[in-house]
């Protein structure tokens, strides 16, 4: 069957782009709609339906420009004269960037109710040790 009326422009790559580079300028939806000469009722449909995952897009977007933002305003933190707010910019960027060496993370799970979980690796070894020799004697008997 053939494709019938025209291509939507949001399967247009460069029109994606543009949408895209005025939601990191900041522009409003009203203003994205006269610059690319869209009409209301069209965008309403798109963001509505999620046409051609619209609304996603614009979301992602959005998204990308709160996380800019938020480097830019932590870079400026981090170079804080005042060394509390120094201090906290610096360990949150440890914590989360750099996780994998500075991260407090703890393991906990609901059966110990939010408690951090303490294993006994010695305790562990000997009772596997104990079951292990039960088996044996159960399996001789």
């Amino acid at each position: 069957m053939a494709d019938v009326g025209r291509p939507s422009q949001l399967q247009d790559d460069q029109f994606v782009l543009k949408i895209r580079e005025l939601v990191l300028e900041g522009k409003t939806e009203e203003e994205m709609q006269q610059i690319l000469d869209i009409p209301k009722g069209t965008w309403d449909y798109w963001k509505w339906k999620n046409y051609e995952s619209f609304q996603d897009k614009l979301l992602s977007y959005r998204h990308e420009r709160m996380l800019r933002k938020a480097e830019i305003n932590l870079e400026v933190l981090q170079d804080s004269e005042d060394e509390k707010v120094n201090l906290q910019a610096n360990t949150f960027v440890l914590e989360t960037l750099g996780k994998k060496n500075y991260s407090k993370k703890t393991e906990s799970d609901i059966t110990s109710g939010g408690k951090p979980i303490i294993i006994d690796h010695e305790l562990l070894a000997k009772n596997a040790t104990n079951t292990s020799t039960e088996t044996n004697s159960e399996e001789q008997n």
